[in-house]
């Protein structure tokens, strides 16, 4: 049986592993610090990413092409909505409300949903996901 406090420790170095990957990595443009936080094997579970390493370093010089990197800042630019770890998995979800279509003045909240799974201290695999939370439907009498 594992001890309940080594999996207390091991799941807020794990959270904080992805919290630092994004300030070091997306936060500070920076691609040449994917190579800290992720295995060369890593493995994307979405077509619209690349898989390894030299994948994922690829996607952030294009994602920040021509932009210098930043400093690392502290804390994250945009604080998570939540996150979350157990065993070896992290979630982490970011809202960025969009505008309503059909009333451009009005907002829905939407989230981005990455989990990670860990593996020697580096994230090994990704997934994402996109959900929008739709508005109530109103019957019409």
């Amino acid at each position: 049986m594992a001890n309940p406090i080594e999996s207390v420790d091991q799941a807020a170095r794990n959270r904080q592993l992805v919290i630092d990957f994004y300030r070091h990595v997306f936060d500070a443009r920076n691609p040449a610090a994917v190579k800290d936080f992720v295995t060369e094997d890593y493995h994307q579970h979405g077509s619209h990413l690349p898989s390894g390493r030299a994948g994922l370093e690829a996607f952030v010089t294009e994602t920040f092409r021509g932009l210098p990197p930043q400093p690392v800042k502290p804390d994250l630019t945009m604080p998570p909505a939540l996150l979350v770890a157990e065993g070896d998995i992290v979630v982490i979800a970011g809202e960025f409300p969009q505008p309503e279509p059909g009333d451009p003045t009005r907002t829905y909240p939407f989230f981005v949903f990455d989990a990670y799974r860990v593996r020697d201290g580096k994230l090994a695999e990704h997934w994402s996901g996109i959900n929008k939370i739709a508005p109530p439907k109103h019957s019409q009498g």
